[in-house]
């Protein structure tokens, strides 16, 4: 047999399987074949590559960027790329607004298909009533099948997006709605913001301007009012929830509790490379480099996660990407912008501090950033795993590889990162999209559109089976 390309020499991670030496044999854009070693001998190859004994993975599913919110659509570029050299080969990016969403959906289509060095998905923010009436067509026709919504925005805290405040009211209309379509999702960004507005008048009162304060202000237990209050909301609505960027142990522990009283509930939890590794006492000059909602915790609180990630209640690891600039991270902590880039360190990160220092195994590594994100969001099998009929989605990774960050290390618009000055161990070598190398040896190789769309569907029907609720067609 004839294949496009073979990786051999390769320590294969699959999910449920440990690493084992195996062979990828790629015909066209998909695996053809996993094979034993040896048995590659028998077979030809235009192209073969060597993986050197090194442990090849499935290429990263991101499932939570915000590419736009820098440069504008010069993003799907620039923050592609980075997401290249991490070995990151699918995004699924969020669109936010207050208007319709076909004109900013087309604009966003436009491009990334013309700049986009990886594939990419896209979840919707519904805001207002509209989009909630619109949602059916939005399953239908843009084949967008997650949605997100914030409880920080009430009142004007969204205005900076054109998104009016909103209110439970909706929340729980947007669940039974998200609920309708077997195999949606309702993402959902948890912090009760009413308590925050008092919390942030008295610390601004007490003349307070540090990264602690900004957590002061948005403290754990305002998120986990809200990760218990959505929970609630979707059992009621027997909608699957997903819960992005859980940054503490108490909330981790509601979603334990939660999944321990009802088995039925459909939760799942994603936390972000940097509640893995700062805190708001980490020391980041300026401070503001480290604002983020929910902000930053404290010590236990990261080793709260790595135990969730590693006992597996924890699903996914998500980047939360916005590759904002130094400058927008100046002035006070309740001036600057929040968030920071992300998506490149995802893999790094998770070698580095999880595998070399806290032991936790690399087929777990492949389980939450590849297997659970595609399972979840409705691109598995196409995505997420090393099996016949895959995508050809892969990436090598050297684990003793060692590396000094710097500003330039992740190639993205924005001039530094949170690990600026870290030394990180276990790095991508390359990375494969659909059959094709994009990246090797700290090089974007591939060209820009390379990435495709991924339309995900669903299935639209009544859902009569919540308990006390009646969903209409």
């Amino acid at each position: 047999m004839r294949f496009d390309t073979l990786v051999v020499n390769g320590r294969v991670v699959r999910p449920g399987q440990s690493a084992r030496p195996l062979d990828l044999g790629v015909t066209g854009e998909r695996i053809a074949a996993v094979l034993e070693p040896g048995m590659s001998a028998t077979h030809t190859a235009a192209r073969t590559i060597d993986a050197g004994g090194r442990y090849v993975l499935p290429g990263l599913v991101d499932p939570h960027t915000h590419f736009g919110l820098a440069a504008g659509v010069a993003d799907w570029e620039s923050e592609s790329r980075s997401a290249a050299l991490g070995g990151v080969t699918t995004v699924l990016n969020f669109l936010m607004s207050g208007e319709p969403y076909d004109a900013e959906y087309r604009t966003t289509r436009e491009a990334a298909d013309r700049l986009s060095h990886v594939d990419y998905g896209l979840h919707l923010c519904p805001s207002t009533p509209a989009h909630l009436e619109e949602m059916p067509r939005y399953v239908q026709e843009f084949g967008i099948t997650s949605y997100k919504y914030f409880t920080s925005f009430r009142g004007a805290e969204g205005h900076y997006l054109g998104i009016q405040g909103t209110d439970d009211g909706y929340l729980f209309q947007y669940l039974r709605l998200v609920g309708q379509h077997e195999g949606a999702v309702a993402c959902l960004h948890t912090e009760n913001i009413e308590v925050v507005w008092q919390l942030r008048k008295e610390l601004q009162a007490a003349g307070r301007d540090d990264l602690l304060a900004w957590d002061q202000s948005r403290p754990d237990w305002v998120e986990a009012d809200c990760v218990h209050r959505g929970m609630l909301f979707a059992r009621q609505t027997r909608t699957p929830l997903y819960i992005v960027h859980l940054s503490a142990a108490l909330c981790l522990e509601e979603v334990r509790s939660a999944r321990s009283r009802w088995p039925d509930l459909r939760v799942y939890v994603e936390t972000c490379p940097h509640f893995l590794t700062h805190t708001s006492e980490s020391g980041l000059t300026p401070h503001t480099l480290g604002k983020i909602n929910p902000p930053l915790r404290h010590a236990a609180d990261v080793e709260a996660l790595w135990a969730g990630l590693a006992d597996g209640s924890v699903d996914t690891v998500g980047s939360d990407h916005a590759a904002r600039r130094k400058e927008r991270k100046t002035g006070t902590i309740w001036t600057s912008a929040a968030g920071f880039p992300g998506t490149g360190a995802i893999l790094p990160v998770l070698l580095s501090e999880g595998v070399h220092r806290r032991g936790l195994p690399i087929e777990r590594v492949v389980e939450v950033t590849a297997y659970n994100p595609a399972r979840i969001f409705g691109l598995y099998p196409r995505k997420g795993h090393l099996g016949v009929g895959a995508d050809a989605d892969l990436v090598i990774v050297d684990l003793e590889r060692e590396r000094v960050c710097d500003g330039t290390t992740f190639q993205s618009h924005a001039d530094y990162s949170l690990y600026d000055g870290w030394i990180l161990r276990g790095w991508p070598v390359l990375t494969m999209l659909r059959g094709q190398v994009i990246a090797e040896e700290g090089r974007v190789i591939g060209r820009p559109g390379a990435g495709r769309y991924l339309s995900r569907t669903a299935a639209a029907g009544a859902r009569t089976d919540a308990p006390g609720v009646a969903v209409p067609r």
